[in-house]
Formats: structure tokens, sequence, C-alpha cells
């Protein structure tokens, strides 16, 4: 399908004050593999659970310690009771933060000496046995099951893998393999005394080999479908190559043997820079040699919560134009051709959208508004070609009662740091919590996102379809998704004035007068004039119309 594409100054206001768009406002881009039709990865819709904080299932697997203000008594058990009610917001994967054994309660082996810290044993982000299941997690036996039972509820199931750095005085891999730690204090941002643990030093052939034996172990062992890869920066690119490979080869040798999961390989790398930053381009690789294919797209992310919200620092009511600015989406030109970034709005070291509602004082927790911004946020989300990643709790529209502002000073002891502040117990209707005890705006809030999901599932255009940037201005938001025939709109409006938009017949250049608009998605009103198709958005609405 070829569009119009003349100036950047090809809209005008109609007779009755509707944006008129007569040509696109951006590039048509269907170069990355989630703007042309490829499916797998990036159909995927991952559900984030933060172990520790999430469900308690079992009396005999607590940790009793962590960041933030769950209980911390977090299981596997609690994860598998979960999985019905994961299933049915309609994702198809779930990632686990580690569960591998940081033996808690032993020190920590930094450079600059010991230190004991149960509240980071529980995160597993520094383990001391990349070979066992955590005991304050559960057992192997539930780690199997809990894959097992996902499996059969069609979900895919990722591990976070922590490759970059560790707890210290790591226990050999089963081949009698230990990777080798970097000793210098530039190697550590010149303060190695305050680094919990130890950085891998990649130069060394057994690093490599240990890493590659981990990812091996767990796809085989209990047939995981991939990696969330916390801190990639610390993983040369080279490096990420191989280990990339090496969870490909693995996939391919289970698909031969006729298993039917633990095949995908799929790894999503944590690089939190800018579009602009080139160790984000650099952690990708290039067309020649690929190092990450996918990883979180922080850009867009912070585009996404400036415009609805406010970002962590408070900045935020952004206009809409910020989401196809240079650094957000409108970057996509600088990725190499195998980019597959993955959209999030929140994670465990981010504070909650809700929160940020409320620190931005565009909307108090639990009124319309704070729902209608959380529905805007889920639309944009399933628009978006490309995998996308949802943080538990937030189909719930969860935050933190009486969290807003940050604590600046003594927020450690408190549990409240921006960075482990979204860490909440996980409200699961009818495991942890009833559904009578939920406020009927969270009813209504998952029902949206399921109704998304359902859509983002049946048109191929949301999730693999090339974008094109139609319209923006200070309040209104307007992209196209294409895929062959197929044609949706997705538009937003962050204002409080309703507002109306004309879509040219000559804008779908080749095609003729548009035959229809269908909304699918939300309130509108849509209609043909004349061959144009017209709609609105009222204020705090997001919507998406099908183009015939």
């Amino acid at each position: 399908m070829a569009l119009a594409f003349v100036t950047l100054a090809s809209c005008a206001g109609g007779d009755d004050g509707a944006v008129v768009v007569e040509a696109p406002h951006g590039p048509h881009q269907n170069r990355l593999p989630c703007h042309r039709g490829v499916e797998s990865p990036c159909d995927l819709v991952i559900y984030q659970v933060m172990v520790s904080a999430y469900v308690d299932g079992s009396p005999h697997h607590d940790y009793n310690a962590g960041y933030g203000r769950s209980h911390h008594r977090g299981d596997l058990k609690g994860v598998i009771q979960s999985l019905d009610y994961i299933a049915s917001l309609g994702v198809n994967a779930i990632w686990l933060t580690p569960i591998f054994d940081s033996h808690a309660g032993t020190p920590q082996q930094r450079v600059g000496g010991e230190l004991v810290n149960r509240r980071l044993d529980s995160t597993g982000y520094f383990t001391r046995d990349y070979f066992s299941v955590d005991p304050k997690f559960g057992t192997l036996a539930d780690a199997k099951m809990l894959v097992d039972e996902a499996h059969a509820r069609g979900l895919y199931v990722f591990l976070d893998g922590v490759f970059g750095h560790h707890k210290g005085d790591l226990v050999p891999s089963p081949s009698g393999l230990l990777p080798k730690d970097l000793t210098q204090a530039e190697d550590y941002d010149g303060d190695p005394a305050s680094y919990p643990g130890r950085i891998v030093d990649y130069s060394d052939p057994d690093s490599l080999a240990f890493y590659k034996e981990v990812i091996t172990y767990w796809t085989e062992t209990l047939g995981i479908d991939g990696w969330r890869l916390d801190q990639a920066y610390q993983v040369p690119p080279a490096a990420w190559t191989a280990l990339r490979d090496t969870a490909q080869k693995v996939g391919r040798s289970r698909a031969e043997r006729g298993e039917a999961w633990g095949t995908l390989g799929y790894m999503v790398g944590e690089i939190w820079h800018g579009a602009n930053d080139q160790r984000l381009i650099a952690s990708y690789g290039d067309h020649q040699s690929p190092a990450l294919k996918s990883l979180f797209d922080f850009p867009t992310r912070y585009s996404l919560v400036q415009v609805l919200a406010a970002e962590e620092s408070g900045q935020g009511k952004a206009p809409a134009t910020a989401l196809n600015a240079d650094w957000s989406m409108g970057g996509i030109s600088r990725l190499p051709d195998h980019a597959i970034p993955n959209l999030m709005l929140g994670n465990h070291d981010l504070v909650r959208f809700g929160d940020l509602l409320e620190r931005a004082n565009v909307a108090e927790p639990y009124t319309e508004k704070y729902w209608q911004r959380h529905k805007q946020a889920f639309a944009f989300m399933a628009a978006y070609s490309g995998p996308i990643t949802l943080y538990y709790g937030e189909e719930l529209g969860d935050e933190l009662d009486g969290y807003g502002a940050r604590v600046e000073e003594g927020c450690v002891p408190l549990n409240l740091c921006d960075d482990h502040v979204g860490r909440t117990p996980g409200r699961v209707p009818g495991v942890s919590v009833e559904e009578g005890d939920l406020p009927a705006g969270a009813h209504d809030l998952r029902r949206a996102l399921q109704t998304l999901l359902t859509l983002r599932k049946e048109e191929p255009a949301l999730r693999s379809g090339a974008r094109t940037h139609l319209y923006s201005d200070d309040h209104l938001y307007v992209d196209l998704k294409s895929l062959g025939a197929d044609r949706l709109i997705f538009a937003m409006n962050v204002g409080d004035e309703d507002r109306s938009v004309s879509l040219r017949a000559d804008l779908f250049e080749g095609r003729g007068p548009i035959s229809a608009v269908t909304p699918i998605f939300g309130d509108t009103v849509a209609h043909l004039d004349k061959g144009a198709g017209r709609f609105s958005v009222g204020p705090s609405q997001a919507i998406l119309l099908k183009i015939e």
C-alpha cells in the first residue's frame, strides 16, 4: 500500500474546526521486523511478576525481607495459583524476576568487603547459585510445575537472566565452570566498595562458557522459552551474539526433537539509555553482526508517561507531539534492520503509573480520569508494532496508597524509594483478594485491557504493521497502522475538549474513497463525508478505528 507523503504542513482546520489530515506527518515506517508483518516475537504480550512481592502461595517459602511495601512472602506456588487469572487477561507470556539461589543471609562478596543484605537477596538480582532454585521461592519441582502449567494455558515463560553481575563466591556449573570477575576500581565506576557484588569479566572465555551453560541448563531442564536480560550493558555485544545463538540453538534442537515448548529462544535486554545513545545502538549490533535483537523501549515509555502523566523526575504534561519526537518513536530510523523494541508502561524499578498520575496532578487515584488515562496507555500499547510488557497490577490500576510525591530523603528504611516503590503485593482476584474487594473502576479497566488484547490478537496490523504518523499537536495524536490491505487508526486526545478529525480520501493513494470507518474501541462518532473519514475523540479518550 502506498501513502501520499507531501509536506509536514499538511493539515488544516475544517469549517467546523475539525483537523483535516491531507497527508501524513511522518514517513511510512515499514523496515523493522515488527513493521512488516513478522509475527513471532512481535505478537508477544508479556506479564511481569516480581516473585518475592507477588503472591504468598506457601508458608514454607518466605523471605520476609525486601524493598518496597510488599509482604515479601511471594513464591512460585503463588504464581502457579495465579496462572488462570494471568491467562484470562489475554497475555501470552509471563516473565519471572530471578528465581535462582541467592544463599539468603550470606554476605555479598564485594570488592570492597563483605555485606549481608537479605533485602537484596530477596530480589534475586545478585545470585550465588545459577543452577538451583532459591528455597525461599520454592523447589525445582515447583519451578517445573509452574512452567508446565503456564504452557498448558498457552503462556510462554521467560526467566530473568542476570549475566553481567552476581553475588560473588559462585557455585560452579555442573561441568565445573566459573566466570571470571572484574576487580579494578574503574570497572565499578571508581567505587568498588559500594557495589553489592561482582561484575563479570567477559574477556575470559570461561565467563561466556559458564553463561551458555546457564541458558542451556534451564531451557532443557524446565523448557523455558527465553530470557529477560538485566543490565544488559554489562555484557559486551559480541558475547550477546554468542549467548543469543546458544538460546536459539537449544530451541531449534528441542523443536527437532518434537518438543512443543522451549523452542522460542526470545531474549530482551534492559538498556536504560535514550534513543540517541550509542550504547543502545551498540547493544543491538549491526546488520552483519546482530547482538541483541530485542530491547525494552525506554524512550517511548518515557514519552508516553510524559504525555499522559509525568515521569519519575516530575517532567510531564508534555505535548502529544512528544510521542513521535526524534528521541521517542521518531528515532526508529537509527535502529538496525533486525531491531525488535519491546514497550512497557512500568516495571519493578519504576513508579506505578497510577502514582505518576497523582504526581503530575493529572488525576487522583480511582477518579474517572485516573481510569481513562490507564485506558489510553493500554490502547497506545495495543497499537504498538512489537512485543509489549505489562507489570503485574497495572490491569487493575494499582498504586501505592498515599504515595505520589517523591520521598527525597530516608526513603530506604521507609520502603518508599522511587526505584522500588512499585513492588506492591499482587492483587489477584480469587487468589489473594476477593473480586468484591476491588473498586468498580478496576473491573472496568481489566475488561478494557482484555478487549484491547483481543483486538491486538485479531488485527495483525496492530501488533506487526507499518506505522505512519498522521497528525499530532499539543493534545491530539493520530497514527495509521497498516498491513497489506488492512488499515487501522489509533487516535488519542489528552486535552480537555472534544476533537474532530477528517481523513481526506486521497490520504490513501490509489485506494479511492474510504468506504467505511468502523469504531472497534472507545467512545467515538465516526462517519463518511464525501469520501473522507471523520471521527471525534473526547477528552482523555483513546480510540481505534478500522478503515475500509
